[in-house]
């Protein structure tokens, strides 16, 4: 009897790999986008295994996107693991393809409010809270540098410190943030 999707996952319909939610066992078959997959191997939970035979040198693709390549052949249904695969990746390539976007109809919310603001421009604005979860370890520096792009070269970051004295968690040495601290006790005392 096959297990159901739900214990495994496809980031992307061109991926030939599959990531398993819990941990699955040799013979067990798998259920996934109309295919059945017999295990070969035993595949613990967050990896991969390949849904297809994928030949020595072939491709192995998450993501949608090259990630790695055979070193021997890797039967469907094998766990992919350093042993049988090297990272590889890609070359870098701007878009490929345009994008269109067009506003959908928006007529029944006109008259509807919500909590956010309003622009100089006239247009609203809302907070937006992003959470970035990396499924691979791999991908934390990415993480770090979009970050980096959000904070510098959109201007969320804060200004640099340029060793001025004020205001007061600017300061650089202990002793001169104490005397920050006595001079503006002092200021508010005399107010």
């Amino acid at each position: 009897m096959a297990m159901t999707a739900s214990r495994v996952l496809q980031l992307n319909p061109k991926d030939n790999v599959l990531v398993a939610l819990a941990d699955l066992r040799l013979g067990e078959q798998i259920d996934s986008g109309g295919r059945t997959f017999t295990l070969k191997t035993d595949v613990p939970a967050k990896h991969k295994f390949a849904t297809e035979d994928i030949e020595p040198g072939g491709a192995v693709v998450m993501y949608g996107v090259l990630i790695g390549k055979a070193m021997g052949l890797i039967r469907s249904g094998e766990r992919l693991t350093t042993r049988n695969t090297h990272h590889e990746a890609a070359a870098f390539h701007e878009k490929t393809e345009e994008y269109g976007w067009h506003p959908p109809d928006v007529t029944n919310w006109r008259d509807k409010t919500f909590h956010g603001y309003f622009r100089n421009d006239g247009q609203v604005g809302t907070r937006n809270y992003w959470l970035v979860v990396p499924l691979v370890f791999c991908e934390n520096r990415n993480i770090s540098v979009l970050k980096q792009a959000f904070e510098e070269e959109l201007g969320f970051a804060s200004p640099p410190i340029t060793g001025s004295k004020w205001p007061i968690w600017c300061a650089p040495i202990k002793e001169e943030r104490r005397q920050q601290l006595r001079t503006v006790r002092v200021r508010q005392a005399t107010l």
